[in-house]
């Protein structure tokens, strides 16, 4: 009993060493967990600042919406360093260095700064260029190529307006050249002429020599009877004049009787008549909207003078300001302003008037005189072709004389008859007849239709006046 008793107490023993040593082993490995437990919880606590410093919870959450879908293969980091760089690339041009998002962003913003400061006054930017509603780069690209549209537009205009001047110097120039060998050729058969004179008069010479009494009786018969003749058509004529001054002096009694019963009405109040308003107005843009647009006939490049709507318009044309349509929709058009008073700027609701154009008629110009066009006090030998071009252009029609559906006449001033060439100038200059006869032409001619205009009761315009009342006075005279 004593031995199996020994023997179940060792049994005990050992349990309870090997208890406590598990105990001891368990305990061990609790703080050995506690221990590394904590370091796990620290690095936790670490990475979830570090993660929050790159994007908080929320935009973790919603990352495939505000980054877009990812790729396995590229972390978001690294996908949104792609993105800048493909930006860096649209925007320069060129591939970015190895370096920092921050000195990327900054390189681009002082890029975009440089372009901005860079840009032609003629460029309207509201904002600054560090403001975050700033114009943009692709706006302003967009504002570039608008602009060279426009000067690309205006070089062909002028292109093809060289074009047809060339043609018409061309023109003028063979004209020319076939009138030179013409009167050439008229010089020759003059000379010809002239020594057949010469013939006969030698020939008549030596007859008078022979038969002077009889000759010197002949002529002064022939003479008396060919001032008989012009005694007897003078005082026709006379007679004739006297008649039709009195006719004329019947009709001006008539005329001034007839006013005093009704005055006729004011003979260029078409001039007077509103062609449309300003609807609204863009200061910083220099740029107005009108009430009328392509439904009403309205085209880029026409021009429109300015008036108060609630006073009377000037009788001689001037106006407030002068605009130029460069946009046109259905009902409505862009213009900008070429010309403005800043004490008198434009306002919504004011009218505008072209004389030359009407949406519902083409109108009737008679044109005569020389012309001053750019102002320059000398006159211009194409003036009148540039008034006309301007009438034809803008829709209007030009006719060479004046008649009851004549609906204005400009006028110029009158040209100068040239002193009659003498045989020594002709011999010298073979076109100074014809430049005479034809100043003589163009003289006459512009009494006539001064006169004509006067008995119908056609409205006249002087240049000026009728610059103004079509908006173009600032662009003919290169006045702002």
């Amino acid at each position: 009993m004593a031995a199996a008793r020994q023997e179940q107490g060792n049994v005990m023993l050992y349990t309870a060493i090997t208890f406590v040593g598990l105990f001891v082993i368990s305990a061990i490995l609790a703080v050995i967990f506690y221990i590394k437990s904590e370091d796990w919880r620290n690095q936790f606590v670490t990475s979830q600042q570090q993660m929050e410093e790159f994007a908080t919870t929320p935009e973790v959450q919603n990352q495939g919406t505000i980054i877009g879908q990812k790729d396995r293969q590229t972390s978001r980091v690294k996908q949104l360093i792609g993105y800048l760089d493909t930006l860096y690339k649209i925007s320069t041009g060129s591939e970015p260095q190895e370096t920092s998002a921050e000195v990327k962003f900054g390189e681009l913003e002082t890029k975009y700064k440089d372009i901005v400061a860079a840009l032609p006054k003629d460029f309207v930017i509201i904002a600054e260029a560090n403001d975050t509603n700033g114009p943009g780069i692709f706006r302003i690209v967009e504002m570039y190529n608008n602009k060279l549209n426009q000067k690309d537009e205006l070089i062909s205009q002028l292109h093809t307006q060289l074009n047809d001047l060339g043609s018409e110097f061309d023109t003028a120039k063979n004209g020319a050249a076939e009138r030179e060998a013409q009167l050439l050729v008229q010089l020759r058969t003059i000379r010809q002429d002239a020594n057949s004179v010469q013939q006969s008069y030698n020939q008549l010479r030596d007859l008078m020599d022979k038969k002077a009494t009889e000759q010197v009786q002949a002529l002064m018969q022939q003479r008396d009877e060919a001032i008989t003749e012009k005694n007897k058509t003078r005082q026709e004529l006379l007679e004739t004049m006297s008649k039709l001054s009195i006719t004329q002096n019947r009709l001006q009694d008539s005329l001034e009787k007839l006013d005093v019963l009704k005055p006729r009405p004011k003979e260029d109040i078409a001039a007077y008549k509103p062609d449309g308003h300003i609807i609204s107005i863009d200061i910083a843009s220099n740029i107005v909207f009108i009430d009328i647009g392509s439904n009403a006939r309205i085209y880029p490049g026409l021009t429109f003078s300015v008036y108060d709507r609630n006073a009377p318009i000037p009788t001689d044309g001037t106006s407030k300001a002068e605009i130029e349509v460069f946009n046109v929709d259905k009902n409505t058009a862009m213009a900008r302003i070429n010309r403005s008073s800043k004490k008198n700027p434009i306002s919504e609701g004011d009218i505008i008037i072209n004389l030359i154009w009407d949406s519902t008629a083409v109108n009737s110009f008679v044109v005569a005189g020389d012309f001053d066009f750019d102002g320059n006090s000398e006159i211009d030998s194409d003036g009148a072709t540039k008034v006309k071009q301007l009438i034809e252009n803008w829709g209007g029609k030009v006719e060479d004389t004046v008649t009851i559906d004549t609906d204005f006449v400009i006028l110029g001033n009158q040209p100068q008859v040239k002193k009659k060439p003498t045989l020594d100038e002709i011999e010298l200059d073979p076109l100074a007849t014809e430049k005479y006869e034809a100043s003589l032409k163009a003289s006459e001619k512009y009494q006539e239709v001064k006169t004509q205009a006067k008995d119908l009761f056609i409205p006249i315009f002087n240049l000026k006046r009728f610059l103004n009342f079509i908006g173009y006075e600032s662009l003919a005279t290169g006045k702002k």
